[in-house]
């Protein structure tokens, strides 16, 4: 049987801590995820490797029963030894050829993913009745999972943009491995202010899910409050007070409207269902808000008219 060093595997001092080990796994353990290697054979074996390593080195009991077991033998990464050696003929007689596979099946039924070496040492379910030396006491066996983290960013569009869906690249800062990703995102039509957009970070990478958050930026003419889109439109004071009808541009098209005499500025006229559309097809209205626009320009007569209105006040 083949000797596996679990230090070796970590490339970890056999002095080093628990916070050493850790860092180095997850290290490791991102570099050669299945999720990134879907058709690499030989990166989910050593996945298989670097799991079992920390499986061991992580567990302070585990870990003393393998550095016992180690200075007994004064072994090396892949050396081969003779376990009848040792105490555990009875053990290894249940694994056929002992060559430090990594896909044989447990005792329970179906892959235990850990290798014949592990399972000598540590699978009670295989062990004899006697201990030799601490090394076949009783093992729960747990695949250890990848914990994602959460990568969080923001991105801002127009009203114009989330109305008709548009697409992003957002540069990511991987804090693993200090380095910058550009992440691709499609941001659908509907999409709603102050809503997150959950991507798979896996696709970049990146051992961790982003959540972006959109934000929806109003403008001079319009701005969106809720599903409602507000038009701002400036009339004249003669408009205001006399009332006229006028057609409105907006996102949803143009529209004619009546404004009804001597109107305020602020005051809003309504046109329902012709709002911002949402993901589950709500749709808000369209609100005209009236802003009284004094001209800037004027010639003599106008000017003269202005002052016989003023005097008549």
């Amino acid at each position: 049987m083949k000797y596996q060093d679990y230090y070796e595997i970590l490339g970890v001092d056999k002095k080093a801590n628990a916070d050493e080990i850790k860092k180095a796994y997850r290290k490791l353990a991102k570099k050669y995820h299945p999720d990134l290697h879907p058709d690499d054979k030989e990166a989910s074996k050593k996945f298989a490797k670097i799991n079992e390593a920390y499986e061991v080195l992580s567990d302070e009991n585990k870990r003393k029963q393998y550095d016992m077991f180690g200075q007994s033998g004064n072994f090396s990464q892949g050396q081969n030894f003779d376990p009848s050696q040792y105490g555990f003929s009875d053990i290894f007689s249940n694994f056929g050829a002992g060559n430090g596979s990594y896909t044989y099946t447990s005792s329970t039924g179906g892959s235990s993913g850990f290798s014949d070496f592990f399972e000598t040492l540590f699978g009670g379910a295989r062990s004899s009745s006697r201990n030799f030396g601490g090394f076949g006491s009783s093992f729960k066996n747990e695949n250890t999972k990848i914990k994602k983290s959460k990568i969080k960013a923001k991105v801002k569009i127009s009203l114009d943009e989330a109305m008709s869906g548009v697409s992003r690249t957002l540069k990511i800062k991987d804090k693993e491995t200090n380095s910058i990703k550009e992440v691709n995102i499609n941001i659908p039509s509907g999409m709603t202010s102050g809503k997150n957009l959950k991507i798979d970070g896996s696709k970049y990478n990146l051992n961790a899910d982003i959540y972006v958050k959109v934000n929806i930026e109003g403008d001079s003419t319009y701005r969106l409050e809720g599903l409602d889109i507000i038009k701002r439109e400036r009339i004249s004071p003669w408009d205001a007070y006399f009332g006229e009808k006028i057609t409105v541009d907006s996102p949803n098209g143009k529209f004619k409207i009546n404004i009804p005499e001597r109107i305020e500025a602020g005051n809003k006229i309504r046109i329902k269902g012709k709002g911002y559309k949402d993901l589950k097809g709500k749709i808000g209205n369209l609100y005209i808000e009236i802003l009284i626009d004094n001209p800037k320009n004027l010639n003599k007569d106008q000017i003269d008219l202005y002052k016989k209105l003023k005097d008549l006040k």
